[in-house]
Order: structure tokens, then sequence, then C-alpha cells
């Protein structure tokens, strides 16, 4: 089996927009799709995507990876890891070398006849889900979003924030308060605390039984995140803006900064980068909980690696439902028992409408 073609196609749907916290501004979001086929009719697909202006994702792969891919044996996927993480360190490097080690793995599995999970050497079939929001203007719009998520069978709840400590707080015990204390609650206010912010919105957190506490501040920070590890109950999760690459996350590990370590499948390596990344964790006796808030195949990615991983508890899905589903023709779905379920299909296990991708893409290219 050989690669005898790789596309992409650049996407950007109406209405995809999103903010990330109350000093942020609204951003439109571009998709990229990355196709390989090959010479035994099968392919390998994956889905990037981006705020701003979008191109840099095909920009990346046609500037320095293509060139390793046609001819190329698609199951040599450590070799072409090795090649392409070793050609570019930069963000949309990242993304572009983690949205073709995706795609690999997917042709793998469908070359096998299997679902990924299950050729990655499957752990379970199903993993609880927590329902991740995105930014709101107004607590109440926080507490509604907690009604629907618990009436679809959520056990879990993760608020993505204002960003600003004393009305996170604020929100914090409204939403404790109003869902009761059966429910997981987490937070994640996207590394924008300082670290004095960090410690005040921690200690209430530890007062409200919070379950985890996600970015509080940089990554960077090593010596910020010890402190907050060692002096807060809440335990702290760690490491998700570190997309260059799976080294920053050793050096997490080896310095106690962080109780569970966090990561970006698409944007820090694809699939080899967090089978190494979990293997780390799993030496180090810690959780690796990974961001799957995303375009399905995005989340299908995470989903697979997480049902082979021993060590990961939670499956990420944004709320409200379907708004990042865009050009599938299945998605994946929260049960009544607040549980997703395995998938069923070789590969990623998620089929792209490739028409509806087709109707929205402003940029196709094509190399042989």
């Amino acid at each position: 089996m050989r690669i005898t073609e790789v596309e992409t196609y650049l996407v950007r749907p109406d209405g995809y927009s999103f903010k990330w916290g109350e000093n942020q501004p609204v951003v439109p979001i571009g998709l990229t799709f990355v196709r390989l086929k090959t010479d035994v009719g099968l392919e390998g697909n994956a889905t990037a995507w981006l705020p701003g202006t979008h191109s840099e994702v095909g920009e990346m792969i046609e500037l320095f990876i293509r060139h390793n891919l046609i001819g190329r044996d698609p199951l040599d996927r450590e070799a072409i890891w090795q090649e392409m993480t070793a050609t570019i360190n930069n963000t949309m490097g990242s993304k572009a070398t983690s949205a073709v080690d995706t795609a690999l793995w997917d042709l793998a599995a469908k070359a096998a006849g299997i679902p990924l999970y299950k050729y990655l050497g499957g752990h379970q079939d199903s993993k609880p889900a927590y329902a991740s929001t995105t930014h709101y203007d107004d607590i109440d719009s926080y507490l509604k979003l907690a009604d629907e998520s618990i009436a679809l069978g959520y056990r879990a709840y993760k608020l993505h924030p204002f960003g600003v400590p004393d009305k996170d707080i604020e929100l914090v015990k409204a939403v404790r308060e109003h869902v009761g204390p059966d429910i997981r609650l987490m937070i994640d206010p996207v590394n924008h605390y300082d670290f004095n912010g960090a410690m005040r919105v921690g200690r209430v957190l530890d007062d409200l039984d919070f379950y985890w506490f996600e970015a509080p501040i940089r990554d960077e920070d090593i010596a910020g995140l010890r402190r907050l590890t060692s002096e807060l109950r809440t335990p702290i999760a760690v490491g998700e803006s570190l997309v260059r690459g799976i080294w920053d996350y050793a050096n997490l590990l080896r310095n106690d900064a962080g109780d569970i370590i966090r990561t970006i499948g698409d944007a820090m390596g694809g699939i080899t980068g967090m089978r190494k990344v979990g293997a780390m964790c799993e030496a180090f006796n810690r959780q690796i909980e990974t961001h799957s808030y995303g375009p399905t195949l995005v989340q299908a990615a995470h989903l697979n690696f997480m049902l082979a991983a021993p060590n990961s508890e939670y499956y990420e899905q944004a709320v409200p439902g379907g708004m990042l589903d865009f050009g599938m023709k299945d998605v994946i779905t929260v049960g009544a028992d607040g549980r997703v379920q395995a998938p069923t299909k070789p590969g990623l296990g998620y089929d792209v409408d490739w028409d509806a991708v087709d109707d929205a893409t402003v940029v196709h290219k094509t190399w042989s």
C-alpha cells in the first residue's frame, strides 16, 4: 500500500465563530479537511480547525509535508511522524502534522478493518462524558445550559468562564448552588488568570468540591503551577497550550507542575503524540485528560485514543451539541446515561459528507 494523493479542503461554514473569554474577540473559525488516498482504494481522513485566516494548515502541508507522503507506505507512521516533527516547529506546523498523523492512523485502522481504538489496543468500549460550555456573557446562560446538559444525561459540566477571577468566583458559586452536590464540576479559564487570581479562585473551588481546575495560569509557568498543585486540594489540569510537541510534558511531569495532564491531539502531534504523552503520564501515575472540543473528526481522534488509554477518565463534548459537526454524515452523541459509546466502523469511525464539504470549500488543493 502506498500513498498516491494528498488533498486539503479549506472550508468556512456559515456561523462558525467562537469566543473564549470576556476580554477576547469573537473570531471566525475555518476547517481544513485532509484526505490521504492510496493505491488500494483506501483513504485516511482528518480535520484541523483554526481561528483567523484559516489557510495555514494547508500551506504547511503544501510546503513541508506532502513531499514526504507521496509514494510512502502509510503504515510507516513513526518514521513519517519523526520527519514531520523535525521539519517544522511552530503552532501551525503542529496543527498540520497532527492532522496528517491522525489521517494515517485512520487509514491504518481502515486497512485492518477495525475501529481505531481497537487497533490501538482497546481498553474500554465507552467513556463518561462531560458537557463543555462555550463562553457566555452572564451567569444565567451558564445555569440554563447546565439544566439542558443534565436533562440530556450529563453528570459532569465544565465551565469556560469569563476569565476574570472575581466574576468567575460568583459564577462557580452560582453553578454549584444551582446543580447541587452530585454533579461533577470543572472550570477552564483558558490560562487567563495571573498567579494570585488563580490562587483566589482555587481556594473557592476547594470549598465547592470542584473536580478539576484547568489551565489556571500559563502552562509555561512551572513555578506557579507547582505552588497551585501543592497548595490547592482541587486537582490542577495543565498542558493544553503546549502545542509544540511531546517534550514540554516531560518538564511538567518531572516538576510536579500539575495533577492531570491535558493535551490537544490535533495541535501537539496527533494520535502518535497523544500515545507518547499518555505513556509518560502512566509512568508517572498521572491521568491524561485530552481536549476533544472541536469538529467531529477531532472529537473522534481523541475518543478513540481515550478508549485505548488506561489512564483517561472523561470525554469532553461541546455543548450545545451540533455546533461543530459540519460536513459529517454521522456524529458523536452522548447517551441518556451520560456516556459516549465506542465507534463501530473502521478507522476513526465517522464518515465525512464530501458533497457538503465540496459545497463549502473555498480552497481545494491536490498533490500526487
